[in-house]
This record gives structure tokens, C-alpha cells and sequence, in this order.
């Protein structure tokens, strides 16, 4: 038994042996495949046996959590334990003084003032306000689609490219108020920012090994993490999009119009406001676009899925001359479409939290484990998304899962074991708008195409090794063949 076992043998804590120096996860450092697969066969080994298990990440001490029961307590009726997101230690505001005021990565009482100041911003009147630009949006895709499809294109269209074009030309129009140009042909800046800015550079990667490796460096050794071009880039975007609609007097009821007051209310910064925005800007740029790509793709995999999900939104813009905000929310199986997306191929496979107070939290035996401050937990929704416990035939794209008649999304959210968005106090702040986005991008092209795999894609869909995200190895190759409506 070699010392860093020690760390959980002390507590009374089980889980697997560690390798020297790659600790549970021996694809942390080779990227033979992606780190939830490694979580996931701890997971599978355990999950009958105890409600956690102790785990390193390198030299790191972690806390798995595989009672999903246990997760609702953490998120939820325990939350005051546990209200922090690990990487909020990791960000610095003297390093990055926009991306340490984003509610995600803040801590202690302060992601709780901020998070308050943001949330009146995504009520469901101001989505609702952001739907006609989202629909307009929707015609440039349908026309970018026409243009780039006018010859047949050799290895299909990249479908998450298609999805940041769209999530980036609402989110510049809903966030900033200006047109990005993201389905012109040429250079998109914002898009290449919002790009740069969601990819790890390999010094951040390296960064976030050698904390693994020598966890007590935490607090210590500290790095910047976006870099002082796309800082500045954020917040000149800002200050002419503020300069822009004082000069114009709109009075458009969006997400720019609510920080306008809100800084007139409370003296922000142009850097407060900043950081604001790019709550906005990351979540609806990129975990949005993940959503729509991963659900096109999985629905040219299943073409009978793809023309029942068609036959009801055809029938609805029928009945309504269009397709309005109301209606949209109104199509059961296209809900179930995105749930089941959200359940199989969710953007973001699990979460790590720091535990912020000495408490308790008891073993499947009912035995009583004390657990330290910053202690790190780590929250595997992937697993429970894809238990046959939970989901029958859970590798299986079955929207039906998710119908009111077997009980909807509530039945799962109710068990703890559908968690795209997180839970309790902290769930995704964007998660609304996030939906609304993504429904309105499926509903425009499932309606006007019919979409089918191209062969460049990978027949089995493996999530690529060198991303955080559930992104899918080789990309999501799709043919586009427009339906005479």
C-alpha cells in the first residue's frame, strides 16, 4: 500500500487501486481515449456496492460519486456544502478579470450576488423577446444550406461548424446587438473568438496536469487562462455595442437592453458588463451548438425518428401559417428528440465540486464519513445517462423514453439520473435560452431538409479523446437534401 492510498483508507473510503503517477485514469496523459470512459468502468465496478469511492486524477484525491441519490444531495438538499464548482480555485481575477466574475466559476457568497444579478436577464419574457431574431437567423442558415448545397459536396458538411455559425449569429444579436456574419462567406471575428476562447491551448493543458500530478501547487501556482487578445476583444465588443445602442435609442427588450440598466442601476463597469455578456456569450455559444450537432447527427442516424419529428413540425406551421414562440414549446416529440440528445449525447459529461465546510455524508453500509473542506467531488452524469438500470438499451436513440406517458423528463429528473443541465441552486443559468435556440435551429432544418450521415463520419460514435465536451471523434459529417415545402 503506498501512501497516496492512504488519503481514503484514513476515512474509510473504498474505491480501486491507483497505477503510480496516472492514479484511475490512465487516458489522462495518453488520450487513447476520452477520461468518462475510465470514470464510467469505475463507475459500473462499484455502483452496486457503495454510493462513492475514492479515486485520483494523477496524485489528485477525488471523491466519485456513483449514488445518484447522493448527487441530488450534493446539488441540492446539501448544497450549502458543497456550493462551489471546482475550477472557480483555479481562476484568478488579477489573472482573468472577466471570466472570475461569470457566476460558473465564482465562489463563496459571491457567485450568489452575481448569478442574482444576471438570472431577470433570461426570463422567459426576454427569450421570448430574442425568438424573432432567432427566426431570422434561421433564414440565413436556410439560405447558407441552399448556397453551399447547390453542388453535391464530397464528405458532406461539418455539423457542428453549421451549429456555431447559428449559435453565433443569435448569440452576437441577442448579447451584443450587431451582426456577426456568420453564414457570410470570409472571416467571422467573433466566431473565431468564441471558438479560441472555448479550446484548451496546450499550456492550459499542461497547466491542468501538473496540478493533478502536485495537487497542493492549487493555490500556488496560478496561470491565466484566456488569453489579453480575447479578453480585449470582449470587451471593445462591449463598449460598441453599448456606444451603438445609446446612439441608436432602441428600446429592444434583449439581454444588452436588461445590462443597460442594470448598470445604470448599479454603476458597472465596462468590465463588469463584460463579464456579463460573456455569461451570455459561453453559454449560448458552444454548449448550444454541441446540443443541435449531436441531435442532427443522431437523427440522420435514425431517419424514421427524423420524418416523425418532421411530420409534427410540418403539421404545426400548417396549422399556424408559421411557427411561433408558444408553438415551438408545444411539439411533445421534438422535446423528447432534445431530451433524449441531452441524455445520450449530452455536451458536457460530468462536473467536479469542492466541498466547502467540514460535513458528513453516509457510506451504502449507513456508516458516517467526515469529509474535509476542498475535498473534490466528482459528478458522473454520463454514467447514470447511459445505466441500463435507468435507461433500458441505453446506447439505443429512443426519444420515447422522454414521452408523457412514460413519464417525461420529470420521472428521471425525480431519480437523479437525467442531469444535462445540472441541478439545484447552480443548474445552467442559459438553460433556457439554450433550448429555446437549439429547438428553433432543429425545427428550421428538419422542416426545410432531410439529412442523412455521410460516409466520412465514423459509424460508431466515439467522443473525441482531446475534448472536455462530448464532441464526436472525426466530427459529424452530414449530406443536406432540400425538401419542396
Amino acid at each position: 500500500m503506498g501512501p497516496i492510498e492512504i488519503v481514503f483508507i484514513k476515512r474509510g473510503v473504498g474505491g480501486p487501486k491507483p497505477r503510480p503517477l496516472f492514479g484511475n485514469f490512465p487516458s489522462i496523459l495518453s488520450q487513447s481515449r476520452h477520461l468518462i470512459y475510465d470514470v464510467d468502468d469505475i463507475y459500473r465496478k462499484y455502483k452496486s456496492k457503495e454510493r462513492f469511492v475514492g479515486i485520483f486524477a494523477l496524485r489528485s484525491p477525488q471523491l466519485l460519486v456513483v449514488d445518484p441519490k447522493l448527487v441530488q444531495e450534493i446539488l441540492v438538499s446539501n448544497f450549502k456544502s458543497f456550493h462551489d464548482n471546482e475550477l472557480g480555485r483555479m481562476i484568478h481575477e488579477d489573472l482573468d478579470p472577466i471570466l472570475a466574475r461569470n457566476p460558473f466559476f465564482l465562489t463563496g457568497p459571491e457567485w450568489k450576488d452575481k448569478r442574482a444579478e444576471v438570472t431577470p436577464a433570461l426570463t422567459t419574457m426576454r427569450i421570448k423577446a430574442c425568438y424573432p431574431v432567432m427566426q431570422e437567423v434561421c433564414a440565413k442558415m436556410t439560405k447558407y444550406l441552399e448556397l453551399e448545397t447547390l453542388t453535391p459536396i464530397e464528405g458532406g458538411l461539418n455539423a457542428k461548424e453549421l451549429a456555431t455559425r447559428f449559435t453565433t449569429e443569435v448569440v452576437a444579436n441577442c448579447v451584443y446587438g450587431v451582426e456577426a456574419g456568420a453564414f457570410d462567406r470570409g472571416e467571422c471575428k467573433i466566431r473565431e473568438m468564441g471558438m479560441k476562447l472555448m479550446s484548451q491551448s496546450f499550456i492550459v493543458q499542461l497547466y491542468f496536469l501538473f496540478l493533478a500530478l502536485i495537487p497542493k501547487m492549487t493555490n500556488i501556482c496560478r496561470m491565466r487562462m484566456i488569453s489579453t487578445e480575447i479578453e480585449k476583444f470582449f470587451t471593445d465588443l462591449m463598449e460598441a455595442a453599448i456606444r451603438l445602442r445609446k446612439e441608436t435609442k432602441s428600446d429592444r427588450v434583449d439581454f444588452l437592453n436588461y445590462l443597460l440598466q442594470l448598470q445604470e442601476k448599479k454603476n458597472l463597469s465596462t468590465l463588469e458588463m463584460a463579464a456579463h455578456t460573456m455569461t451570455f456569450f459561453l453559454d449560448g455559444f458552444e454548449t448550444s451548438s454541441i446540443l443541435i450537432s449531436n441531435c442532427l447527427q443522431l437523427l440522420a442516424e435514425h431517419r424514421d425518428i427524423q420524418q416523425k419529428l418532421r411530420d409534427e413540425i410540418t403539421a404545426a406551421v400548417a396549422s399556424e401559417g408559421g411557427l411561433s414562440y408558444e408553438k415551438l414549446f408545444d411539439l411533445p416529440y421534438l422535446e423528447q428528440c432534445i431530451n433524449e440528445t441531452l441524455r445520450l449525447r449530452g455536451p458536457i459529461p460530468s462536473n467536479t465540486k469542492l466541498c466547502t465546510e467540514n460535513c458528513e455524508i453516509r457510506t451504502s453500509k449507513d456508516k458516517v464519513i467526515k469529509l474535509e473542506k476542498d475535498t473534490v467531488v466528482l459528478l458522473p452524469f454520463y454514467c447514470f445517462h447511459h445505466d441500463s438500470e435507468y435507461y433500458p438499451d441505453p446506447e439505443k436513440f429512443d426519444p420515447e423514453r422522454f414521452s408523457l406517458q412514460n413519464g417525461g423528463a420529470k420521472k428521471y429528473k425525480d431519480m437523479g439520473v437525467f442531469l444535462p443541465f445540472g441541478d439545484g441552486p447552480r443548474i445552467c443559468l442559459g438553460m433556457k435560452f439554450a433550448q429555446c435556440q437549439s429547438k428553433t435551429a432543429i425545427a428550421e432544418i428538419i422542416r426545410n431538409w432531410e439529412v442523412a450521415v455521410d460516409p466520412q463520419t465514423k459509424p460508431e460514435f466515439v467522443i473525441d479523446p482531446k475534448q472536455f465536451f462530448c464532441l464526436p471523434e472525426g466530427g459529424a459529417w452530414l449530406n443536406f437534401r432540400r425538401i419542396a415545402n
